[in-house]
Parts: C-alpha cells; sequence; structure tokens
C-alpha cells in the first residue's frame, strides 16, 4: 500500500483527535467549507466528489481555501465569493491555532460539545492564548484582519466544514498541523452531524491476514522504534531506503515491488536510485516499464483493474461494498498481482490459509464473515454492489468517540503515553528557503493524470504532455522570466530545465509543479516529458508519524 507517501499525517491527526482516520466532508449541505490543503475539484480522490461541493457552492456554501497556489477548487471559491489564503508552505498548523485563539478568546465555540463531549479544552485553550492572528500574521503570511474575520465565519455559520487532506501534511510537522486542524472541528461542534465532517458508517469484508513466522528481524524501515511512535502500518519508506544506503539497522538483499514506481514515488530521487543500486535482487510487477522496473532483475506484467477481482468498500459516508470484476483475461496470459503474491508464498513455504486456497474462495469467505453473505449472492446484486442502510449521524451520542476517553481530544492520551507534547503546538517545518535557495518547492496532482502512471497515455498527454513550473508574476519579473520561458531549477538535490508558467495563483515566495512528470522510462510517450519534481526535496519523513515529506524543499530558478 502507499499510505506512507499520501495521507499518512492526515490519518494520524483526524484518528487521535475524533478517533476515525478518514471522516469524509459533507460538502453538499454545508453552509461553509474551511479547507486546508486539498484540491477537491482537480485532486479528485473519488468521483463523486466534485459534484458534492459544486453543489454545495450552488445552494450557497461559503469556501475558504488555504494552499499556497491558486487551484482549480481555489478560483471556484473566489469565483461564489469565498477565499484563498496564499498560506507560506508548511503553516497550516500555526493558522488553525490562530483561528482557535480567536474562537475562543471571543467564545464563539460551541460550549455544549465541549462540556459534553470532550477532554483537554482548558489546556488547549491556554496553548492557543499566545496564538493570536498577530503571531501567526508573520509566520502563515496571511494577515491578522483575514484571520479574525475567517474565525469568526467559521465559528459563527452552521452547518460548517473543516478539512484538510495531503497537502499539510507532507511536511516534517505534518502529524501536528494535522492534529491543529482537526480541533477546530471540535471547537464548533460540528462532528458528525448534517453538512459537517462525518464518521462513516463502514461496513465489509473481514479479511484474514496470517500470522507472521516467528521470531521476525526488527523492521528495517523503523516502523516500531521510538523513532516514529506513531509510524502507520504502511511503514517509513525514506528509513527502509535508508537501510538499502546505510546497511542500518541491516542491509536488506532483495526488494519486491508490486505497482509501485519506488524511483518516481519516494521523494529525493537520486537516494531511491543509490538504494536499488545496493541490492542484490529486485522484482517489478507493473503495467509499465517504469524506472524502476529498468532496474529489476525479473520484470512481471502488471494487470489493469478492466483484469482483476477486486473487493472495494467505497468512501462515501454509508455501508458500500462493490465488486470489480474482469472484463478480459490478462493480456498476456499473466496472473494477477494476488495471484503472483500467493504464489509467491507458497513457493516459499508458507502452505497456510489465504495462500493455499482460491482468490475468489478467499472472497467468499471475507464476506461471509463482515456481511453475512457471499461471492455468488455480490454478484447477483445490481451493479455487483452491496449497499447497507442510510447515513447516520451522531453516531457519538451512543458510541462516544473511537478514542481512549470516547471523547473528541484536544489533548491526546496516546500522545502523552509516548512523552510527547499531548496538545498540538505549532513547531516550523525544515528544509525551507535559505539565501543561496530562496523559493520553496511544492508539488501537486491534477485529475487529468494519476500519480506519475499515466503519462505513457497518448491521449492524456494530449491534454497535458509538461508540467510547467508555476512562478508568481512579481517574482519573475524580478528573475527576468517570461511565462513559456525555459529556465533551470536547482538545489543540492538536483538540477533540471524546465518550462515557466508565469501567474498570479501562486505565493511569491513558492513555486510548484504537477507531481510526476520527468521520466525517462515507462514508455515513449512519457519520456523527456516535464520535469521530475522528486528530484528537489530531501527525502525525510516526518517527525511523529514518518509520513514522507514531499513538500518540504527549497530551489532558486534562472533563465
Amino acid at each position: 500500500q502507499h499510505s506512507n507517501l499520501c495521507d499518512v499525517a492526515r490519518k494520524f491527526g483526524f484518528e487521535k483527535t475524533l478517533g476515525f482516520q478518514r471522516p469524509l466532508a459533507d460538502f453538499r449541505n454545508t453552509k461553509y467549507m474551511l479547507i486546508f490543503g486539498w484540491n477537491p475539484l482537480s485532486a479528485t480522490k473519488w468521483a463523486h466528489l466534485p459534484r458534492i461541493l459544486l453543489d454545495g457552492l450552488a445552494n450557497g456554501a461559503k469556501l475558504v481555501l488555504v494552499d499556497p497556489r491558486c487551484s482549480e477548487t481555489a478560483e471556484k471559491a473566489l469565483q461564489y465569493g469565498g477565499r484563498w489564503l496564499a498560506i507560506k508552505p508548511g503553516t497550516d498548523g500555526a493558522l488553525a491555532l490562530a483561528l482557535a485563539n480567536v474562537i475562543i478568546g471571543e467564545k464563539l465555540y460551541d460550549a455544549t460539545f465541549v462540556a459534553n463531549w470532550t477532554v483537554g479544552f482548558t489546556e488547549f485553550a491556554a496553548l492557543v492564548a499566545t496564538k493570536t492572528p498577530e503571531w501567526a500574521a508573520p509566520i502563515t503570511g496571511i494577515s491578522a484582519t483575514t484571520i479574525r474575520t475567517v474565525a469568526r465565519e467559521l465559528a459563527t455559520t452552521k452547518p460548517a466544514v473543516v478539512d484538510a487532506w495531503s497537502g499539510p501534511g507532507q511536511h516534517m510537522n505534518g502529524a501536528e498541523g494535522s492534529r491543529a486542524i482537526a480541533a477546530l472541528a471540535g471547537l464548533i461542534g460540528q462532528v458528525d452531524k448534517p453538512g459537517t465532517l462525518v464518521l462513516p458508517g463502514r461496513k465489509g469484508p473481514a479479511f484474514t491476514v496470517p500470522a507472521a513466522p516467528s521470531p521476525l528481524p526488527a523492521r528495517v524501515d523503523r516502523q516500531n522504534s521510538t523513532q516514529y511512535p506513531f509510524a502507520h502500518s504502511s511503514g517509513v519508506y525514506v528509513e527502509a531506503r535508508e537501510a538499502m544506503i546505510t546497511g542500518h539497522p541491516y542491509m536488506p538483499r532483495a526488494a519486491i515491488f508490486v505497482m509501485q514506481n519506488f524511483v518516481f514515488s519516494v521523494p529525493n530521487t537520486a537516494k531511491s536510485l543509490q538504494a536499488l543500486n545496493n541490492l542484490e535482487l529486485i522484482v517489478s510487477v507493473d503495467t509499465h516499464l517504469s524506472e524502476t522496473a529498468q532496474m529489476a532483475d525479473y520484470v512481471m506484467p502488471g494487470t489493469t483493474y478492466l483484469e482483476r477481482y477486486e473487493l472495494l468498500p467505497q468512501w462515501v459516508t454509508f455501508p458500500v461494498v462493490a465488486l470489480r470484476q474482469p472484463v478480459v483475461p490478462p493480456l498476456f496470459g499473466q496472473k494477477p498481482e494476488y495471484e503472483f503474491v500467493k504464489d509467491l508464498a507458497l513457493a516459499l513455504g508458507h502452505n497456510v490459509y489465504p495462500f493455499n486456497v482460491s482468490y475468489e474462495t478467499f472472497m467468499d469467505d471475507a464476506l461471509k464473515a463482515g456481511l453475512g453473505f457471499g461471492l455468488a449472492d455480490l454478484k447477483a446484486k445490481p451493479g455487483a454492489t452491496w449497499i447497507g442502510e442510510g447515513t447516520k449521524y451522531n453516531k457519538y451520542l451512543t458510541t462516544g468517540f473511537a478514542t481512549p476517553s470516547k471523547k473528541f481530544e484536544f489533548s491526546s492520551s496516546q500522545m502523552k503515553d509516548k512523552g510527547l507534547n499531548p496538545l498540538p503546538d505549532y513547531v516550523p517545518t525544515e528544509d525551507g528557503p535559505t539565501s543561496a535557495y530562496p523559493l520553496h518547492i511544492i508539488n501537486w496532482k491534477e485529475a487529468l493524470h494519476t500519480h506519475s502512471r499515466t503519462m505513457n497515455n497518448r491521449w492524456l498527454m494530449e491534454f497535458h504532455g509538461e508540467n510547467e513550473l508555476w512562478i508568481n508574476i512579481d517574482k519573475a519579473r524580478t528573475l527576468g522570466i517570461g511565462d513559456g520561458d525555459m529556465v533551470t531549477v536547482e538545489n543540492q538535490y538536483g538540477k533540471a530545465r524546465a518550462r515557466a508558467k508565469v501567474t498570479r495563483r501562486i505565493h511569491p515566495d513558492v513555486v510548484g509543479m504537477v507531481h510526476g512528470f520527468g521520466h525517462w522510462a515507462a514508455g515513449q510517450i512519457a519520456q523527456g516529458k516535464g520535469t521530475n519534481d522528486g528530484q528537489f526535496v530531501p527525502g525525510k519523513a516526518e517527525r511523529i508519524c514518518g509520513m514522507g515529506a514531499h513538500k518540504d524543499g527549497a530551489m532558486r530558478v534562472y533563465k
């Protein structure tokens, strides 16, 4: 799984605060949206999201989008009378604490919810007492007047949604920033009600995972170490890579990558190449001869979604499970990825369930254990999709929140138990601009492409075949750079050429580009198009949860 490279910090922040990793925003029924570092209209996680958000705006909701770049969603906010807050990268937590300062100081918080359903409010209020808008303004680049206005609007408009996704989390302070953002939802009591941040009612298959052979060596990625006290189960990718380079805690000898372009996905491309060159055996299972597959000893053709089965619990607010079914058999006679993994396990001597049964049997067992019906029953349903009861709200009134206290936690007992600050204080991120490299570099996703996987698709590349370097119009003028000019982008980690996109839609001290371009492999169409953004970042992991820090880096740009 790729969680470590995506939204681990977001999961951490919301789970430690309200007990659920992925609450979902009810944009359609809200009256106020405050979104940190997420572009739902283009970085489309689920196909239904854009319509839901646009319905909310059409119904009169106000949208405030916090992002260094005026994204498609920020542009839509301005069109509907909302706001784009052009924040300095990595300072979202400071803004959230300043908003809390105003809401608490002016007694605009939901006193009933806070009194009955939260813990740690007194300590949190003491923390934010000094986090005034005047304190946050020079840190975030957002004026104190604007911070006060947004805080008052957020607290007095009901229902309201506070949400964030990967943008704020992909910094070295992402975990605590996510907690500070999540705290705002509890402060205004806008949780698990229509038009707020909803805790999905999820039911699905019950998958059986075989017990690991014992004893196991220490994890090579330090996932269970004190260095990353709340590392996600997906692991700490950059630490696994460090082990391949340094041999500490020990030297891995082989790696198998299944639908993972390790070279392009893990921040700091040069380190990824160095790490793979140290291995004795590399196996890549992929649909393209990617940069990682090029370095492999064995390349196994992967499958597309049209060639395999999958059980899909959908990310909506009510329980749904759909069955993805193969439309055609794998085109090259290869086995789907799950069969590859199953056969590999059997060849290694792990003749245990579920490796020793067919995948269809495994899905049948999982459905019966989790939902009480089998694979044949799911296939027989319209669209091979089971839909449970509708969305239920205010579930915490009977079950409490899934936290140790069963309440919304401004102060986390789990953090305290690990010797960490139980309150979501602001700590500056790392590797920002310097005199040598004065511009912060960020990246983002767009609807036309998926990660780095679609750059060999001729039709999509006709729409967008190059990721331009966005640079603020005033900054470009001082550097003598015009729109469309070829420029050099450079820092201590990498140097490359890029085409400048001169615009007012990005913070003056920030440059950025769409992630996933700049291939030298992955097919003839993909090769040589655009610039690889991953080469310019240090390649560190977030301090608490181990999230890959994709958006901490700085560079200089010249014509």
